[in-house]
């Protein structure tokens, strides 16, 4: 009996003992990681800016804040009319940059200017940064799974290193100052909805600790809220809110507004309202109708949803702008709302001369409402 047990006892004491170098082999190879995203930085893609650092005024983002570059001198001359020296004001936007690029750029820096202009919104979940193959899928979703837990998610908040031991090791993507633009016609739509889900929550949890970082060091943030392009038409369909019968249907619609039968129209429009669930296509022809019927509201609302639901991102879109919107103001951030300057200026004029640059005509105001703000904080009158 006592061999037994001392059999026993040596089977869990070795048991113990592999399990714990496991975990200890596991915990000393797995890097440090603060979400599952499956990318990180490489080092020393963004370096120190010294002219950037000793700026009064910074302006990051991607297309939303290159689109303010010619207009920094009216802005430095109008608020610099009573000052000894000029405020000096400089913009480090860059084209295609996401906000987890704006955040790593900024973090470079030796020292954040006391006012920042965050202008950005055009150029997330547009860059390829996501596992293509299955194994690696598998495992990112995993590690996603877990995070999605508050408790984990408070945890790793409170003793990083348990990262370690919770996500699954995982090959990180490294990313270098090159932006490879995601092919979104070879994602399923449910490989692309599972992307966007993951985006979000992370765009979520990083401008969070963004802003509130910033305003810690005493910093003034700024927020340009980005205007959604609705102009764009044609947007990639998700296969699995389409069919034979839904394309001829659809047809059927988009040839009767042509031809200006609206009240056609409208009954087709009602009996496939019943059928069709989250069809970029659909949205388009019935934002077209409702601008027919001089219902703009309406037609707004369903050209957001046509964006919303399509199974590709060109320009803005409209979940993430409401998220940067949503938390600027539950961190108390200051905001212009440059979204809110076209939208009154929808079915009036033409809103964009490309996917994500404005007409010029609008950028006066939001030059306006720049100042304002600033003067607000600089406490110039």
């Amino acid at each position: 009996m006592k061999k037994i047990f001392n059999t026993i006892f040596y089977l869990v004491c070795s048991f113990i003992i592999i399990v714990l170098g496991l975990l200890s082999y596991h915990y000393h190879k797995a890097p440090l990681r603060e979400t599952p995203a499956p990318y990180v930085m490489a080092p020393e893609t963004f370096g120190p800016d010294e002219v950037a650092s000793n700026a009064d005024v910074l302006i990051v983002g991607d297309e939303m804040g290159v689109s303010i570059g010619p207009y920094i001198n009216d802005i430095t001359t109008q608020l610099s009319k009573k000052l000894a020296r000029p405020l000096s004001i400089y913009n480090i936007s860059s084209k295609g940059e996401s906000l987890y690029r704006t955040i790593e750029r900024v973090a470079a820096l030796t020292k954040v200017p006391k006012i920042l202009i965050l202008a950005t919104g055009y150029s997330e979940l547009q860059e390829d940064i996501y596992p293509k193959n299955k194994n690696a899928i598998k495992l990112n979703n995993q590690n996603f799974k877990f995070f999605k837990n508050l408790y984990i998610q408070s945890l790793i908040k409170l003793h990083p290193n348990l990262s370690r031991l919770i996500f699954l090791n995982e090959d990180l993507k490294q990313l270098t100052s090159e932006i490879v633009t995601m092919e979104f016609d070879k994602l399923t739509p449910r490989r692309f909805r599972s992307i966007l889900e993951k985006e979000l929550l992370l765009y979520e949890i990083r401008l969070e600790k963004f802003l509130r970082t910033l305003k810690a060091q005493g910093v003034n943030i700024l927020t340009v809220i980005p205007p959604i392009n609705i102009e764009i038409n044609d947007l990639r369909i998700c296969e699995d809110t389409n069919g034979p019968e839904f394309e001829e249907a659809l047809t059927k619609l988009d040839t009767l507004l042509s031809e200006s039968k609206t009240k056609e129209a409208h009954v087709l429009v009602q009996s496939l309202e019943k059928n069709i669930l989250a069809n970029t296509k659909f949205h388009q022809l019935k934002q077209e109708f409702f601008e027919k019927q001089g219902e703009i509201t309406k037609a707004y609302d369903q050209a957001l949803q046509k964006v919303a639901f399509a199974c590709e991102v060109k320009s803005s879109h409209p979940l993430f702008v409401k998220q940067l919107e949503k938390i600027s103001n539950h961190q108390n951030v200051d905001i212009v709302n440059f979204n809110e300057i076209l939208k009154q200026n929808y079915t009036r004029n033409p809103l964009f001369i490309s996917n994500k640059v404005p007409q010029s005509i609008y950028y006066p105001k939001l030059v306006s409402e720049l100042v304002i703000k600033l003067k607000q904080i600089t406490q110039l009158k």
